[in-house]
């Protein structure tokens, strides 16, 4: 029996849109982000700046920075009901958004202990990505995935883009599924249509793949997720597999938590649900 998805809930409360500009002539009262070398990111106003250093007011007090010590610093722009901006908004569990990450932006992501996934924005508009899955990598018969993707903004608070998932495997070859996606909402609550084609041995598959997901940030440090997958003219008609569940966020860490539905392997192998756990670094 399929769980109702969450899109509907998910598109509730919905906050404005947020992006960064970057900028080399930043006046001193406004608000920025200020990305240090090592990673670590600080909100607040520039009190003043220098060519040696640079005093930002923030919540917790004034913090007085070596020039030598920041990467970048953009304008903070980010309206929403939250200390941080979602840093997670171009994808799902494992699903696209429409949502582009950023030039110079990425994240390394884990899958159930043994898949791993590396992702970075070439430009603000397409990143490359891909990874292995460990276990295959051992027996040496590695499985190993490649995911370039492209968005951009085609009005407010709805995105456009697609791309491809390649998956290789050494006794089979390989797999390809190419992809289009559209996300209405937000960084912090959206829903995205999707749909692919499977390429394998050659040729299509008679039917598509179809994506129904949602996200709604609840709370400073959760999400609500749902990640719907239907395979019409499969299954005995009709497939589905989806992911219900949370994940917990960070600034920089997340940890997804959720429940597998497949249509009809449940049922066959006597469990309602199987488990989903993931873990992403952003960088």
């Amino acid at each position: 029996m399929l769980l109702v998805p969450l899109v509907g809930l998910l598109m509730l409360g919905a906050t404005g849109a947020n992006a960064q500009t970057p900028t080399n002539t930043i006046p001193s009262v406004e608000k920025v982000v200020v990305k240090l070398k090592n990673g670590d990111e600080l909100r607040g106003e520039i009190i003043s700046r220098s060519d040696s250093t640079l005093a930002l007011r923030t919540k917790v007090g004034d913090i007085y920075l070596k020039a030598n010590l920041i990467q970048a610093i953009t304008v903070d722009t980010y309206t929403g009901l939250f200390e941080f901006a979602n840093p997670h908004d171009t994808r799902y569990f494992f699903g696209p958004t429409a949502i582009p990450l950023g030039d110079g932006e990425g994240y390394y992501q884990n899958i159930l202990v043994t898949s791993n996934f590396f992702n970075y924005g070439i430009t603000e508009n397409i990143s490359i990505g891909g990874g292995f899955e460990f276990i295959s990598l051992l027996t040496g018969n590695p499985i190993w995935f490649l995911t370039p993707k492209v968005g951009f903004p085609v009005a407010d608070n709805l995105h456009a883009g697609g791309g491809l998932f390649l998956a290789g495997f050494a006794a089979e070859g390989v797999a390809a599924l190419p992809y289009g996606v559209v996300t209405l909402g937000t960084q912090e609550t959206n829903a995205s249509l999707g749909i692919g084609y499977g390429f394998a041995a050659g040729e299509f598959t008679r039917y598509p793949a179809i994506t129904l997901s949602g996200m709604h940030r609840a709370g400073k440090s959760i999400s609500l997720l749902s990640e719907n997958y239907f395979f019409p003219g499969s299954f005995d008609g009709f497939g589905y597999l989806g992911i219900q569940g949370v994940r917990l966020l960070g600034r920089k860490n997340a940890f997804d938590i959720g429940l597998i539905l497949i249509s009809g392997l449940n049922d066959a192998i006597g469990i309602p649900t199987l488990p989903y756990v993931g873990y992403v670094r952003v960088f």
